[in-house]
């Protein structure tokens, strides 16, 4: 490893990471440390690296998936390998696989711009209220999440991610939309279009024949607007017609009588 590359990792250990690592609540946002392993390409041994100088390496060392504690490895033990680099800032996770990455990503600011950009989306998002599915388009989703996957099971949770994607974690009245979609899975249950399970609701054959009729429903109600429409103007058109014929008839007797 050349010492651009030494450098690069001494200063990232500089900031080294805790035995834990919070990833929620306030004390997460604080978060600011970095992550280093070095790894061969076949994944047969794993330094976890602690401090890193121009004779090698020392870290937690692992061989075959055994645990042999803390060595210092020289750099002549260490052929073809593999950077593995994570940046904890706060509730962020930033992963390099190499230098160069690091560099790109890492020091400029396309990560920072990307996290920037993310916290201007979640505010706009905040400012949304958050629309309540209703039953049809809560099976619609189901249904087709259950094609994707037959064992596919739904709860108020994963019901808000595949509504709002991730962003709604962050909304401030998730609490209450976790509340509906909780009674709106439990009534989709009652009425036989879910089938509980042990962590969650799946897909009934009873919620095609409730899609199926819905769509019936709709498509006879886009008819009756149609016929609706179509007489009005029928209507409007024989209006117009009548008015010409009578200003024709009004016209002959006006011209007759002068």
């Amino acid at each position: 490893m050349n010492f651009f590359k030494r450098w690069i990792i001494k200063s990232l250990l500089k900031k080294p990471a805790p035995d834990r690592i919070p990833r929620s609540g306030g004390k997460a946002k604080k978060v600011d440390c970095n992550v280093v392993y070095i790894r061969a390409k076949d994944e047969s041994w794993t330094i976890f690296c602690n401090e890193i100088d121009s004779k090698g390496v020392t870290g937690k060392y692992w061989l075959n998936g055994e645990d042999y504690g803390e060595l210092s490895i020289p750099w002549a033990w260490l052929i073809d390998y593999d950077l593995d680099i994570t940046h904890f800032y706060g509730i962020y996770d930033l992963r390099y696989s190499s230098i160069a990455q690091y560099i790109l990503e890492g020091i400029l600011p396309w990560d920072r711009l990307k996290i920037f950009l993310g916290k201007v989306q979640q505010f706009l998002f905040n400012r949304k209220e958050l629309v309540r599915s209703e039953r049809i388009e809560t099976l619609k989703l189901i249904l087709e999440e259950t094609i994707e996957n037959r064992n596919f099971t739904v709860s108020s949770v994963s019901l808000s991610g595949l509504l709002y994607t991730q962003k709604w974690v962050f909304h401030p009245d998730k609490s209450r939309q976790l509340a509906y979609n909780d009674l709106l899975l439990k009534s989709l249950a009652d009425s036989g279009e879910l089938a509980s399970v042990q962590y969650g609701f799946k897909l009934s054959p009873k919620a095609l024949v409730t899609i199926s009729e819905y769509e019936e429903d709709q498509k006879r109600h886009r008819d009756n607007l149609s016929q609706s429409s179509a007489t009005k103007w029928l209507t409007f058109a024989l209006i117009i017609v009548g008015l010409v014929q009578a200003g024709v008839t009004y016209y002959g007797v006006y011209k007759n009588g002068s």
